[in-house]
């Protein structure tokens, strides 16, 4: 009997113990299936928020990278700005240089009218060389008509540099001011953008950024180039004006020998003459700055309102589609006959012939009514040109009332002097239209840039407001991860007081911003 309660007791403790085997082993299931549960909820908290830290790594990089950008072109546009100024010392010491050249020009004058005085008294005592002291006092008066209509021209020419200093210095004034504006705005927006916590940007804003930035560096380069250019002209036009005077009285003395030394050859052909003094006219152009097919043709064809064909020997072009005609006319053989005359009646004889011949081309040439053409807007006159200084000089001396009556038929005659300081100006004010026309290319292009840099802070703005959006939606996960009651670092390092192995330990600073307290015990 004893033999089977013992039977019993070990069958009822085996049977106990295998049932409390098997609970037990369900239960560690149990609570294994929830480890692993958690393990992997955990793991791909992990791996989300390293993904997470890599893009800010990696965005806080190319935000570094795009100050140092932003820095290097604010650099870039100091350089600008200083080259700027630079040229505008240039340009007042090239004023200064003008003006001390119209005082030389005057102090030559002083000395011609001293030698006009000179050849005066000697008239008294060299009756034989009468003559020759006519053609002194022709070529005297030449030079003051000369002076005079140079003195003019540098006295405007002193008012256009003038305006033309005061519009640079206001515009230097101006980009100065921009550039203060410009590089504290750079500044700004380079800091704002280092110093921000946001450290999140995709790669769809970086792409539309460098969008925005390179329009704004293709501008800064296009203007910087027009300043340039502007630089160029100016610079170009200063000097061809300090040139001028020189070439008045050499152009003068050239047209002068050369008609002596054609004069055999052009006495018995009025083609060859008429040849001979479009050569000369178109030498003055090319001297006065003025460029075949942009600024002047020659022999360019027209139609009248009946039709009919009309070729002026030249025609320049002004500014604001404007124009003037300039015909040449030789009076040639009776000037010579006057010249070589030892009679004074023959003299006056040929004199009188070489006046009518003078107001015979007058007439024909007003017949011609070149300024009524319908494709031309010129003034109510045209340019008649005669190529010898001395010829033009004796004829208007003589003969007070040819000018007014040339004038009265609508024509302006004109000698090499003259024509050359007229085609000065008219070349003087092509350089100005040019420098007008850069300086406001330069403004708007100034308008573009400011238009473009506006753009480019409002963008940065909205920029700061989305890094600052990202900032808290980064702040946010992070407190999901770490802080709060069973948060997924508390979760996990919960494993390791559950067994579970791991090769290496959360650091003690994550663990220390973390909310270690247990949500509850695995049962």
């Amino acid at each position: 009997m004893s033999l089977i309660n013992i039977a019993v007791a070990v069958t009822t403790a085996f049977v106990a113990v295998i049932l409390t085997s098997f609970f037990n082993r369900q239960q560690s299931l149990r609570n294994r299936e929830r480890l692993e549960l958690n393990l992997g909820q955990c793991n791909d908290q992990l791996a989300k928020s390293e993904q997470v830290e890599a893009g800010l790594n990696n965005e806080l990089r190319i935000i570094r990278d795009e100050r140092q950008e932003l820095l290097i072109e604010n650099k870039r546009f100091e350089v600008s700005l200083a080259g700027i100024e630079e040229r505008r010392s240039e340009s007042a010491n090239e004023l200064l240089e003008l003006k001390n050249r119209i005082m030389e020009y005057e102090h030559n004058f002083q000395r011609s009218c001293q030698i006009e005085g000179q050849a005066k008294e000697q008239s008294v005592h060299l009756v034989h060389l009468q003559t020759e002291k006519s053609e002194l006092l022709d070529k005297l008066e030449s030079e003051r008509s000369a002076r005079t209509k140079a003195e003019k021209d540098s006295q405007e020419l002193k008012a256009r540099l003038e305006e033309q200093q005061n519009h640079n210095q206001m515009a230097i004034k101006q980009l100065n001011e921009n550039k203060d504006a410009l590089k504290q705005e750079f500044n700004n927006i380079a800091n704002e953008i280092f110093e921000a916590k946001a450290k999140t940007f995709s790669d769809q804003h970086k792409d539309r950024l460098e969008g925005t930035l390179k329009p704004f560096r293709d501008q800064l380069a296009d203007f910087k180039n027009k300043v340039e250019e502007a630089r160029k002209d100016d610079h170009a036009g200063r000097a061809a004006l300090k040139q001028q005077l020189e070439m008045l009285h050499t152009l003068n003395q050239k047209i002068t020998d050369e008609a002596s030394n054609l004069t055999k050859a052009l006495k018995g052909d009025k083609k060859l003459q008429g040849t001979w003094g479009e050569i000369q006219v178109e030498k003055i152009l090319e001297s006065s700055g003025l460029i075949k097919g942009r600024e002047y043709e020659r022999e360019p064809n027209f139609k009248d309102n009946e039709g009919q064909n009309k070729r002026p020997d030249f025609v320049v072009y002004l500014p604001e589609g404007k124009h003037l005609i300039i015909d040449s006319k030789v009076s040639l053989v009776d000037y010579i006959d006057y010249v070589n005359a030892n009679v004074d009646a023959i003299r006056e004889k040929a004199l009188s012939r070489h006046i009518n011949s003078i107001r015979t081309h007058i007439k024909e040439l007003s017949k011609k009514g070149y300024s009524k053409l319908p494709s031309i807007q010129s003034p109510d006159f045209v340019f008649m040109f005669m190529p010898i200084e001395p010829a033009f000089m004796v004829a208007f001396q003589h003969d007070q009332q040819l000018f007014s009556d040339a004038f009265e038929q609508r024509i302006v005659v004109v000698a090499p002097t003259t024509l050359l300081a007229t085609l000065r100006t008219v070349a003087n004010s092509w350089s100005i239209e040019r420098q007008n026309t850069n300086a406001r290319a330069l403004a708007d292009r100034a308008g573009s840039v400011y238009d473009k840099l506006r753009v480019f802070v409002d963008k940065m703005e909205k920029l700061d407001s989305q890094l600052a959006m990202a900032r808290d939606t980064y702040d946010d996960a992070m407190n999901t991860l770490r802080q709060g009651r069973g948060n997924l670092v508390s979760q996990a390092n919960e494993f390791m007081n559950l067994g579970v192995r791991v090769k290496k330990e959360f650091s003690q600073q994550t663990l220390g911003a973390a909310d270690l307290r247990p949500e509850g015990t695995l049962e």
